[in-house]
């Protein structure tokens, strides 16, 4: 009898841990913007304007299926608020055509075993406006020509568990400007929500961490960041945004 439970022993222990293992988490992104702070990998940073961060939005729709949308083969829309921009000034002159402000490409529905939702290859997002006519300041008709920009989204990645969907991603940038011909890679780290970190960033740009504090402190005047509290994160001096301590990527 000693030996029979022995050997069913291991067998029931394999059993229960396999039953209890969670299913992988699913994919999901939140529905406010990130703040992504850029880092300068290469390219021309005198020909190009360099971007030290901004807002990125992110979306996750259903893929399309043979009798409607299929949730299990999804895609992401990855858009700039610099493009988001130029799109809106593009739409107040008329149809954008065939241009489009976000890159666009498949993304997994759940996360693979180390958490990790990843979008590989995106369609680049690109937007050409027409040239402007202006007045210069001695009344002179000028010609002011409108950007053209393509930007191309790379290795979009983000950690993801049942608890925290993606709120941090990271990712490769390559932003080039067609009309100066230049262009600059950088190094994405996001973070959701998007949170200012200075009192007057016009008048007092004192970088304060104590506003990316999760943690509501009204006997001092902070009402809390949103920040999950798992993330850790800090005010950069910079762009006197939170961003995150360490590697979006990190586990939580």
């Amino acid at each position: 009898m000693l030996v029979l439970l022995r050997r069913i022993a291991p067998l029931l222990l394999l059993a229960t841990t396999a039953a209890c293992e969670e299913p992988p988490a699913p994919c999901h992104v939140p529905s406010m913007s990130y703040f992504a702070r850029y880092r300068v990998l290469s390219g021309d940073s005198i020909s190009c304007e360099v971007r030290l961060g901004e807002n990125v939005g992110l979306e996750v729709y259903p893929g399309a299926g043979p009798d409607g949308p299929d949730p299990s083969r999804p895609s992401i829309a990855v858009q700039s608020s610099t493009l988001g921009n130029h799109r809106l000034a593009a739409e107040l002159g008329g149809s954008l055509g065939d241009q489009r402000s976000y890159a666009f490409g498949q993304f997994p529905a759940f996360a693979d075993a180390n958490g990790i939702c990843r979008a590989e290859e995106l369609a680049p997002a690109e937007i050409r406006l027409p040239s402007m006519e202006a007045l210069d300041e001695f009344g002179n008709i000028i010609v002011i020509p409108g950007p053209h920009v393509r930007e191309t989204w790379r290795d979009v990645a983000m950690h993801v568990t049942h608890e925290v969907p993606g709120l941090r991603f990271a990712a490769e940038l390559v932003v080039e400007d067609l009309r100066q011909g230049c262009e600059v890679t950088y190094e994405v780290s996001a973070l959701s929500p998007p949170v200012v970190c200075s009192d007057f960033i016009e008048v007092d740009s004192t970088p304060r961490d104590e506003y990316c504090l999760p943690e509501p402190r009204p006997e001092v005047g902070l009402w809390g960041s949103g920040i999950h509290p798992k993330i850790p994160a800090k005010c950069d001096p910079e762009t006197l945004h939170c961003v995150v301590v360490g590697s979006p990527l990190d586990p939580l």
